[in-house]
């Protein structure tokens, strides 16, 4: 009979880390009773078989879902149904009145995962991102790979050198006169990111824009969260930020890359479609769904 625990430190984490993704592994390493991270493991005979994490947003009584996952040869036993009940229960007793789950489509575990939502009454999946998977040696054969140069006004900087500065003007702006879609401010990505590839762009010695990336196995990076102020765009200036990310990463071996581009950024989406696609290793999507936990 397993047993469902809730786990408050790394300690007790330390054999569930398998159980979720590369990326968000760190999180169990900051365990405590009350942080943000809330995780549910599920062990068998003191053997670890599954772990549910989900992780409480700031300043916000939503939370987001990373993972539910249960070992192979203890699936098809309600054990992921139980994880992601317990999961919902804690959560609201930590003052979250929802959460949400975001996935990528194409993967084996895909239909039993919306099968599982569907039996805990979250919402229908909706379309969420657009997924391009390539490796450098085919997007370095891109044409726009040549695009590189900025005029003079124009300055590339990696984005741990912004100045605290630079983040309150931005902050104090974004607070005065919103010019920067909720999901695509910065500080919301730039925990943990890569240092050798994310990087920020000043027009006239102003941060205008940025390109966040995590490095989310040896292997893999992924393009997280990009943007360029809205006046600049039809100028292709975001194009010189990704051609810079990618060549540092080349210099860099490192050989695997992953684009994440939320499906409302039309233009963004067909920039992938027709000038990412075509150098990629897979297009796929990802898909969103959430529940309220007010009504659960």
């Amino acid at each position: 009979m397993y047993k469902l625990t809730r786990l408050d430190n790394f300690g007790s984490a330390f054999f569930y880390q398998a159980f979720t993704f590369p990326q968000v592994r760190h999180q169990l390493k900051a365990l405590k009773p009350e942080g943000a991270t809330v995780a549910i493991s599920a062990s068998d005979s003191a053997q670890p078989i599954g772990l549910a994490l989900a992780e409480i947003l700031p300043d916000s009584k939503s939370a987001e879902v990373h993972s539910v996952f249960v070992a192979r040869t203890h699936r098809r036993k309600g054990i992921g149904t139980d994880l992601l009940s317990r999961l919902e229960e804690e959560l609201f007793l930590r003052d979250c009145t929802s959460a949400e789950l975001i996935y990528t489509t194409g993967q084996p575990t895909t239909l039993a995962l919306e099968r599982l939502l569907q039996k805990r009454n979250w919402t229908p999946p909706q379309p969420w991102t657009i997924v391009c998977k390539t490796t450098t040696d085919k997007i370095a054969n891109a044409p726009w790979m040549q695009k590189s140069s900025l005029p003079a006004s124009y300055t590339l900087f990696p984005w741990v050198e912004i100045t605290s500065e630079e983040r309150v003007a931005i902050e104090q702006q974004q607070e005065a006169e919103p010019w920067i879609p909720l999901h695509l401010i910065p500080f919301k990505h730039d925990e943990n990111l890569e240092p050798l590839n994310s990087l920020g762009l000043r027009y006239q010695g102003q941060v205008v824009g940025w390109l966040i990336t995590h490095r989310i196995a040896p292997d893999t990076i992924r393009y997280s969260c990009s943007f360029i102020r809205q006046d600049l765009q039809k100028m292709g200036r975001i194009v010189p930020l990704y051609v810079n990310a990618i060549q540092r990463q080349v210099k860099a071996k490192i050989p695997r890359g992953i684009w994440d581009v939320p499906l409302v950024h039309t233009s963004m989406v067909r920039f992938v479609k027709k000038y990412m696609g075509p150098y990629g290793t897979s297009l796929e999507e990802s898909r969103r769904s959430c529940k309220s936990l007010i009504d659960a």
